[in-house]
């Protein structure tokens, strides 16, 4: 079996299950989980228990991410968003709060790191207020199980009452730079999910993410459902847990959204609630008319779905300005009323949808999923992993990786010209975007047999997990000749440096999503200047933002970096063309 296993730690040195789940089983005897606003006016234990009566009731869900850097401001945002609702006739059952990623450290070593630009909790109290602002169920995904601190922080939020608690496909993609903590951070990963699992009964359901993890990096849909299933089987079967998986934001073809809602329902063994629906960002730009049409597009699909099929998956309006800027309370408001007039819609739409159809397409993916996951369990099996022991598993999975995994197991047909060598059963929606968008960029290139990048090297990544703009770079400038070098997502300065020494690479383009542009790129340079490598040309494309000046929200950083001696037109249309005037 021609397979590379990048091992952080020998996976062997984890301790035994038994005491795993003894030491969740000892910390979730020392407390319980706290109520909420939202609790007390719906009359819950839980937000699973709110959803399975909204499933009765035959009534749909709304849900809303929240990402600003201080208590005061997301506090705020609570209540001009839930108030605001209110006035428009309109509602909101749950709110997510994205954590600063250093909420994901242990906090004797948060003084390290830069903080990025979303909230951080210094106390119980803080995490606390969380509920108890407006009647409206938090969510917590981002840095919570997954992180270097996963225990910690679980135990905080359910203490908030916070019951569904993600995320764990993080622990596959989300790194700490300058921690080399594997081993811990697989111990955490697995005692939080077991201290989650005690509570089950309860309704602590486990959130993840696909499109946080491998999910956004598998080019087959078939194989993504086997991965959801993976992720099942470590979750459920063997730390007791229930989980609730999300997924959408790299899904741009609408009827493939409710195909694979209903594939996971079919691998649903315990009928847990979902989480929520992302919105499609694939499609959002600067154009706002045109995310108008995506936002209508995407989430008519989500509601006639679960209309037809009640999962318990709440509705995700992504505010029109989600591409250029952490989007406003008002206008996540203006989304979310948008989508109203979708549900007033759905109805006319859902009784002419080929039901059977969909549901074949589904149960293929299932299959195809089926033989994934088994291919996959009997190899760690082959290769000496306990598969019946979670961390063992989880830590030799994340030192395969995506790709290998979808090469060597995947259920596509062979195909040497394949992108990863096999003809998907259903690619992707990412896949598929990323083709016609390379394939136009190419087509208006016009590039000659031999490239103009012919005889460079150039190094790719992404500072984060999303790899959308970074494959469509990489594809286009192979294309005009380079040989890329493709360091992946969630790439370390280290690690930069690294290969643009082993390469003889003067090039590194990189793409970033995640509001920490700015401090990136100045620490990349100085790195790349302590390392004494002169005449290195950076490109930095994506999302270009950060809070700067005590701002609350992430401001573009463009000129900044421009200022710097970064390259930062993001413009995939120049980019061969000023590649090729380092050359």
């Amino acid at each position: 079996m021609d397979i590379q296993i990048k091992r952080r730690f020998n996976e062997k040195e984890l301790p035994d299950m038994q005491s795993v789940l003894g030491d969740a089983k000892k910390i979730a005897s020392e407390f319980s989980i706290g109520e909420t606003l939202f609790m007390k006016k719906h009359g819950v234990k839980s937000e699973a228990e709110y959803k399975r009566n909204m499933i009765k009731a035959g009534k749909l869900m709304k849900h809303s991410v929240i990402g600003w850097n201080s208590w005061s401001a997301t506090e705020q945002g609570f209540k001009t968003v839930y108030k605001g609702l209110e006035r428009a006739g309109s509602f909101i059952d749950r709110l997510g709060v994205a954590l600063d990623w250093v909420m994901g450290v242990p906090k004797e070593y948060r003084n390290k790191f830069q903080a990025g630009g979303s909230l951080i909790f210094q106390t119980q109290e803080e995490w606390n207020a969380l509920g108890q602002v407006v009647p409206v169920q938090p969510h917590l995904g981002d840095h919570m199980i997954g992180s270097l601190n996963s225990v910690e922080n679980t135990v905080s939020g359910l203490r908030a009452g916070v019951t569904a608690i993600g995320n764990l496909a993080q622990y596959f993609t989300y790194e700490y730079p300058g921690l080399d903590l594997e081993l811990y951070r697989t111990e955490n990963y697995m005692k939080a999910i077991a201290i989650m699992a005690e509570f089950k009964d309860a309704g602590a359901v486990l959130h993840c993410n696909l499109d946080d993890g491998y999910g956004a990096q598998f080019h087959d849909v078939a194989n993504l459902v086997g991965w959801a299933k993976l992720e099942r089987y470590i979750a459920e079967e063997l730390l007791g847990g229930r989980v609730a998986h999300t997924y959408g934001n790299l899904f741009s073809d609408s009827v493939l959204r409710i195909v694979f809602n209903r594939a996971m329902g079919m691998i649903d063994k315990y009928g847990t609630p979902g989480s929520f629906i992302n919105g499609n960002t694939i499609d959002y730009g600067t154009d706002i008319s045109r995310n108008y049409g995506a936002l209508c597009s995407y989430s008519l699909a989500d509601i006639i779905c679960q209309m037809k099929y009640p999962s318990g998956y709440a509705i995700a309006p992504v505010p029109l300005t989600e591409a250029i800027r952490i989007p406003s309370a008002e206008e996540m408001i203006e989304a979310h009323c948008a989508v109203d007039m979708m549900m007033e819609k759905a109805p006319y739409y859902e009784k002419f949808i080929n039901w059977e159809k969909i549901n074949s397409e589904a149960e293929i993916l299932v299959t195809g999923g089926n033989i994934f996951f088994e291919r996959v369990i009997n190899a760690l099996d082959d290769l000496g992993i306990d598969i019946n022991h979670a961390g063992q598993i989880t830590g030799v999975l994340k030192a395969i990786g995506p790709e290998q995994l979808e090469v060597a197991f995947g259920v596509g047909a062979g195909d040497k010209n394949a992108m990863r060598g096999r003809v998907p059963i259903r690619p992707t929606s990412i896949i598929q975007t990323i083709s016609k968008i390379q394939d136009d960029v190419i087509s208006r290139q016009k590039f000659e047999e031999t490239g103009p990048l012919t005889g460079m090297n150039v190094v790719v990544g992404s500072t984060d997990v999303h790899e959308f703009g970074k494959e469509i770079i990489k594809n286009v400038i192979k294309k005009a000749g380079a040989n890329v070098f493709d360091l992946g997502t969630t790439v370390s300065i280290a690690e930069i440096a690294d290969t643009l020494i082993e390469t003889g690479s003067n090039v590194i383009a990189l793409g970033t999503y995640n509001g920490m542009a700015y401090s990136f790129g100045k620490d990349l340079l100085i790195s790349l200047k302590e390392a004494n490598l002169e005449g290195i040309h950076v490109l930095m494309g994506g999302r270009l933002n950060e809070p700067v000046g005590g701002s609350d929200i992430p401001v573009d950083v463009s000129d900044m970096l421009r200022e710097m001696g970064i390259n930062a037109d993001n413009n995939v249309d120049t980019i061969v063309d000023v590649i090729a005037s380092y050359k």
